[in-house]
């Protein structure tokens, strides 16, 4: 019977203790993690990312379409690995040259790490390199290529910082090629678009982050081949984070970065590059690069403003240019030169802009660079969208401006100084006649006193003569 009573108050307890547990459970109910947010039925809205930094940066021009704390700091964990490659790749590195891999390659870098087994003194190609440090994102093979590009990481660390200084990153500061945790490397979503941009600009690393697979061959220490997938499921078409316009890219990882992810993607000529920083879940950075890109490709096309632009019919010219394109419009001088622009010029503009509301803004400078005489600047409800130069074929175009331009509006000082300068011509030419005359009059008066003096010995032996006579 005791038994009994104690399986009932045990039963009794437990009830008890299971109610605040389901208060517990309808708590964290509220409290879900955050998931990707599209809103297909408003695509002009933006999407609600999981990631706490992002960007969307159009390729060629480094136009920005979509930024989430862009410029904040964040640590960029194995995208780093963009810039290392992209640097061994600037060196003109030859894809099969042997290297051997050196001590500190191995154990200066967490064993826990990413990596494909590599040992001490293991001979690989540099394109092993290369394609194991992109593909599988391989802590070593990164130590490896800067070791081979600056001789330490210390020095390639330098060459890194560098280089993101030149391209433009303001927030960046780089201690590994590899992108292992540390205080002081660290980057932001604007700045790792701009090391993009720069990456891309080269066929090979475009190339290498859009390879699916790499086999590497057996080595001096081992029989076996190592087959190595690439990370990026974007690529990927088994996966159900494929995006079939996704042409490359490079995942990363860390506990203290969390989840970061680099894509650049193509559609309709359009190639945007998208930036994911400190993700909690590796699915999400991937929903959010997906839903980033849908948003810009629904609501960004290309516009052509210039398309039917001809300057012998454009109206609003202005009339206050200089002497020479006054006489190109009213064909005084027409076959001095030719004004060009490039018609093929595009803005990348949002849907939803009123194109017949775009400025265009004519300008021509007061002296030509170069072949450049002005541009065309082009703005929309008061912000610049962009600007395109006025140019022309005529060879020395800057000279025969500068020519003209003087010929055109001299200053008073400039005539002044003519006047000057003629003046000290006439009176230098006046002290040359003069130098001259007194040199010649000088040889004259020499040539009558030898003369002269020549007389008089003669006549003085005539004396002498008659005398003795």
């Amino acid at each position: 019977m005791k038994k009994i009573a104690a399986v009932l108050l045990a039963l009794i307890i437990s009830f008890t203790l299971s109610v605040p547990v389901r208060a517990t459970e309808t708590t964290e109910a509220t409290t879900e993690h955050p998931e990707t947010t599209e809103y297909p039925e408003d695509p002009s809205r933006e999407p609600d990312l999981v990631s706490n930094a992002a960007i969307v940066m159009e390729a060629s021009t480094g136009q920005v379409l979509y930024e989430k704390n862009a410029h904040d700091k964040k640590y960029p964990a194995s995208i780093t690995k963009i810039l290392t490659v992209a640097l061994a790749l600037e060196h003109n590195v030859d894809y099969n040259e042997m290297i051997t891999m050196s001590e500190n390659a191995i154990w200066d870098v967490d064993l826990d790490s990413t990596r494909i087994g590599l040992d001490v003194g293991e001979q690989v190609t540099i394109g092993d390199l290369l394609n194991a440090t992109m593909i599988q994102s391989d802590n070593n093979c990164a130590y490896a290529l800067a070791e081979y590009v600056s001789g330490d990481i210390v020095s390639f660390a330098k060459l890194m910082n560098e280089k993101a200084a030149e391209i433009g990153c303001e927030n960046t500061h780089f201690v590994t090629p590899n992108g292992l945790h540390d205080d002081n490397h660290y980057t932001t979503a604007y700045d790792m678009a701009l090391i993009t941009r720069y990456a891309l600009q080269n066929k090979q690393f475009r190339e290498l982050a859009g390879t699916l697979s790499y086999t590497v061959p057996a080595t001096n220490l081992t029989d076996e081949t190592r087959v190595l997938w690439n990370g990026n499921k974007m690529i990927n078409p088994a996966s159900a984070h494929y995006y079939e316009y996704c042409e490359g890219g490079k995942t990363g990882y860390t506990m203290t970065a969390n989840n970061t992810l680099v894509t650049f993607c193509k559609k309709d000529n359009l190639e945007l590059i998208c930036v994911i920083l400190d993700c909690d879940g590796s699915q999400y950075a991937y929903t959010d690069s997906k839903a980033l890109y849908n948003y810009c490709y629904n609501n960004y096309s290309y516009f052509y403003p210039l398309s039917d632009f001809s300057f012998s019919t454009e109206e609003e010219m202005p009339e206050d240019v200089n002497v020479i394109l006054n006489n190109y419009y009213s064909n005084l001088n027409h076959e001095m030169f030719d004004l060009e622009v490039d018609t093929n010029y595009s803005l990348l503009i949002n849907k939803s802009v009123d194109t017949t509301k775009i400025e265009r803004n004519i300008t021509f400078y007061d002296q030509a660079k170069d072949n450049v005489l002005g541009e065309i600047i082009f703005s929309y409800d008061g912000e610049q969208l962009g600007s395109t130069p006025i140019t022309s074929s005529t060879p020395s175009l800057s000279t025969a401006l500068t020519k003209e331009k003087t010929e055109e509006k001299p200053s008073l000082w400039s005539r002044v100084k003519k006047v000057l300068f003629t003046l000290l011509i006439v009176v230098a030419a006046l002290i040359a006649v003069l130098a001259v005359y007194l040199v010649i009059a000088a040889i004259i008066r020499n040539v009558r006193r030898r003369r002269r003096s020549r007389y008089r010995r003669r006549r003085r032996r005539r004396r002498d003569d008659d005398y003795y006579f």
